[in-house]
């Protein structure tokens, strides 16, 4: 007999949940997920003063740094997402967001109006440094360039849910989905169900009762599989004339033809950085890369319709 568990929490600004299947002591594996993320947060988190990324932001130019496992694979994942998007993804850009307002947790933002310091946002042009980041494996030590902050953004969210899915199956659990703040990760069965299923929303009309989400499937025979949203439609602050998303070629907040962006495939970092470089692409060129990189994905313009730009590569 399966024993079951899901725990609901808040972490990483965001809703949280983790759903365990396991022979016996599922909930306690849930508990153990919820104390990881919390580890996770306080070792990547940008918004505490006291977490070790910030304490490596506070080295730059002064070395190698030290850092832990944890920090050392975020840091790696990073540079790896930046290679595979031609700079797309882009974790150099945290003077950028900071100029535009997003210089807090996302409460906070709201909760002070950035409305007044907009007026007063600068216009950077910029070119990455995250060529010159240097990671040592072997030393676990990373090397940033003077004057330069790495910010995770949501790859962290999806990092941490490859992580903790893959430590809970190594622990004994026989399924388990992780879902923080809307990048999940899946693994192993779903109790007695043939498939994973995930409902993805199209968020352009979101009091629409009406609207019927896009179900994806994904077969626990084919291994972990990932699913993550990008979006412009929502974390907007300054009355709305801002969001989160910056364009690493400008450094200004995006001004994309895409509005959302959900992208699926094994893990959930890659899961994530692919739906963030192809919002930041014209449709057409995001639809041509997701299909050479071989991602599922639903992508939509603020007008075209949901189900006209679904591929069923994957999932």
């Amino acid at each position: 007999m399966t024993d079951q568990a899901q725990l609901s929490f808040r972490a990483m600004g965001a809703a949280c949940s983790v759903l365990v299947y396991a022979p016996r002591a599922a909930e306690r594996l849930c508990q153990v997920a919820v104390s990881r993320v919390a580890l996770l947060e306080q070792s990547w988190s940008r918004f505490r003063e006291s977490s070790e990324l910030n304490q490596l932001n506070a080295s730059a130019g002064t070395g190698p740094f030290v850092v832990s496992g944890d920090l050392l694979s975020l840091v790696w994942h990073m540079k790896r997402a930046w290679e595979l998007t031609d700079g797309l993804f882009d974790p150099t850009m945290l003077a950028q967001i900071k100029a535009a307002g997003y210089d807090a947790d996302f409460a906070t933002v709201i909760a002070r109006d950035a409305l007044a310091s907009a007026r007063t946002w600068a216009v950077p042009h910029r070119s990455s440094a995250m060529a010159d980041v240097k990671i040592d494996l072997q030393a676990s030590t990373v090397l940033l360039p003077g004057d330069i902050g790495l910010d995770p953004g949501a790859i962290g969210k999806g990092l941490a849910g490859d992580i903790i899915a893959a430590e809970l199956m190594r622990a004994g659990a026989t399924g388990v989905l992780v879902d923080l703040g809307g990048d999940i990760v899946m693994a192993g069965t779903p109790g007695g169900e043939d498939f994973w299923a995930i409902a993805v929303e199209d968020e352009r009309s979101p009091n629409d009762e009406s609207r019927e989400p896009l179900i994806v499937r994904f077969d626990p025979v084919d291994g972990s599989h990932a699913i993550a949203t990008s979006s412009t439609l929502y974390r907007r602050w300054a009355g709305g004339t801002r969001h989160h998303v910056m364009d690493p070629r400008t450094g200004l907040v995006a001004n994309p033809e895409l509005v959302q962006a959900t992208v699926w495939c094994g893990a959930g970092w890659l899961a994530e950085v692919s739906a963030t470089a192809a919002l930041l692409m014209t449709k057409d060129q995001a639809l041509a890369w997701l299909q050479e990189h071989q991602r599922g994905f639903a992508i939509m313009t603020a007008s075209q319709a949901f189900s006209s730009l679904v591929s069923a590569l994957h999932g």
